[in-house]
């Protein structure tokens, strides 16, 4: 393991029993895994990072990060801000933090050609071909990196299939990584939602209905293409079992929780007075559920008794907010430490997705000792034990949601029992045990 990068936090007791041990007949080279992916999320960064701990990640392949010594960077930031654009500020949330700089390889214009576009277009949907023609430009300049003395690539839903092609004349493996359940599921249950309420239909939301058939059959592509796929949860496992797939070649590894905070932080010995401080995080969206949270904000008149802080993309037709709830504030997006200093001084974490392959907000939650209430269809309930570290409520169920929020906003002493656990969850499940997990998954 590489002394600089070595992984922190505390080991869990065990790996998630659908994570096993995969063994290949021939054993991986030293530097032979290319992992791609136009983003630098935190869960692309931490598999880099698996290969990387074990000296064999190749090369790690991405988009607009930042480079503060590129003069092409500069330039891109002074021309923007010309424009009208802060990318210095956006760029501040693409550095890559997990592997060196020298194994890093950067091919930043599709990025930046889709921020221009999302700086001038107003409906969202010339920003979305952007996107697409994005992950295409760059599925095939990655292609182009590709080796016979590679072993394997390691890619994600949407932008593999060029790649995967090219692995595959060249004997390579490749491993397929799918954040999200099954396409068609997801955009069945979507589907499902705008027929149901038909004020949440946007003509965003008609544009992608109109390239769905197109994207899934590409997704499918991928899938056929790849030896091995790696998911989040048994939700996202199941989405496609249920789609008749040979789920034998998946392999459930849950994203792992950021360092715990310190408990004299969180566990703090009386909670202070005043309303019970409730938090969202992320798209504030239908796929998310946001719809049944304000549904059941304004039948249990919530406000009377309680907060709620939305940090975020508003992503709901305005007919639908306004007016906004008594108690309910929009903040917009925030930075990741904000975010978990917002977690730190919060009573719990209000997550009711309809459709989550994991949520990476649940597990950021539990590394600040705040309890989260989510649903059945978000993955990372998988680790949820309710009433021990959170609670648990039906998907689309407004009623019970709101329910549960009352009961908890008259007694929010409940959710303060409940901080220490949460802390231990996030502690027993790091990033080092995902990427030790996905080491074992792909037989490294």
């Amino acid at each position: 393991m590489r002394g600089a990068f070595r992984a922190a936090g505390r080991r869990g007791p065990t790996a998630p029993r659908d994570a096993p041990a995969q063994r290949m007949n021939d054993r991986l080279q030293p530097r032979s895994v290319l992992v791609f992916h136009p983003s630098v999320a935190p869960f692309v960064q931490q598999a880099a990072r698996a290969f990387f701990e074990a000296d064999l990640l190749a090369c790690f392949c991405t988009g607009l990060r930042a480079n503060p010594t590129s003069l092409g960077q500069r330039a891109a930031v002074a021309a923007a801000r010309a424009a009208g654009v802060d990318l210095r500020r956006k760029l501040q949330r693409r550095a890559v933090t997990e592997v060196p700089p020298g194994f890093v390889r950067s091919f930043p214009w599709n990025e930046l050609f889709r921020l221009a576009v999302g700086a001038v277009d107003r409906t969202a949907r010339w920003t979305d071909l952007a996107w697409e023609r994005g992950e295409r430009a760059f599925a095939r300049r990655v292609a182009r990196e590709l080796k016979p003395a590679l072993s394997a690539v390691y890619g994600y839903e949407f932008g593999c299939l060029t790649v995967f092609e090219r692995a595959r004349q060249l004997g390579l493996r490749r491993w397929y990584d799918l954040p999200a359940p099954e396409p068609a599921f997801v955009e069945g249950l979507l589907r499902a939602e705008l027929e149901r309420f038909p004020e949440l239909k946007t003509p965003y939301s008609r544009h992608t209905a109109s390239l769905e058939e197109r994207r899934t059959a590409h997704r499918r592509a991928e899938w056929e293409a790849a030896d091995l796929a790696i998911v989040a949860s048994e939700f996202t496992r199941k989405s496609f079992a249920a789609d008749g797939r040979d789920v034998s070649k998946i392999r459930v590894i849950p994203y792992g929780a950021p360092p715990p905070a310190r408990r004299e932080a969180v566990l703090k010995p009386a909670r202070r007075s005043g309303p019970t401080r409730f938090v969202w995080a992320g798209t504030f969206s239908v796929r998310k559920g946001a719809h049944y949270l304000l549904q059941a904000w304004r039948t249990h008149d919530l406000g009377r008794l309680a907060t709620l802080d939305v940090y975020g993309t508003v992503a709901l037709p305005p007919s639908v907010l306004a007016p906004l709830p008594s108690g309910v504030t929009c903040h917009g997006p925030v930075s990741r430490d904000d975010l978990l200093a917002v977690f730190r001084d919060a009573d719990a974490l209000v997550f009711p997705t309809l459709c989550d392959g994991f949520g990476m907000v649940v597990t950021e939650a539990w590394s600040q000792g705040l309890p989260v209430i989510t649903t059945d269809r978000a993955g990372a309930a998988d680790l949820l034990r309710s009433g021990e570290n959170g609670f648990l409520v039906p998907a689309a169920d407004a009623e019970t949601l709101g329910a549960r929020l009352a009961e908890l906003s008259a007694a929010p002493e409940r959710l303060s029992a409940l901080r220490e656990s949460a802390l231990d969850t996030a502690a027993r499940w790091q990033w080092s045990d995902y990427r030790a997990a996905l080491r074992r998954a792909v037989g490294a």
